[in-house]
């Protein structure tokens, strides 16, 4: 059996710097998990727009574990990317796209590019 808790505003006030932290791990292990996390938080929180004022601490970590140089790391961030959009609307993340978009022409480095797909593709 799998338990289930709804998430509200102050249980996520308590949640989201763990997670900060664990986005910033270098663990692969933990980066996965604390990404996989984040991206099923919106089917957990009572109110997916609770969410809307921790997005501005967790998103630029996301970002930062979907270059990260493990595809299967690359992989869960995209998945959790895609789970935050859908969650909470695309309105919600304006910078998001461009952000993706403008890592895919980058010169820097595949595994850039290889995110930015992935962050895209979900």
């Amino acid at each position: 059996t799998t338990f289930v808790n709804s998430i509200d505003a102050p249980s996520l006030a308590l949640l989201v710097p763990i997670l900060h932290r664990g986005l910033r791990e270098r663990s692969a292990e933990a980066k996965k998990k604390a990404s996989q996390i984040v991206g099923n938080m919106c089917s957990l929180v009572t109110e997916p727009m609770y969410m809307i004022p921790d997005i501005g601490l967790l998103l630029p970590e996301v970002k930062k574990v979907l270059v990260d140089p493990i595809p299967e790391v690359r992989s869960v961030a995209a998945r959790a990317l895609g789970s935050l959009i859908r969650g909470m609307g695309e309105e919600n993340f304006p910078d998001l796209v461009p952000w993706l978009l403008e890592m895919l022409k980058t010169d820097s480095s595949s595994v850039e590019r290889s995110g930015a797909a992935q962050g895209l593709s979900e």
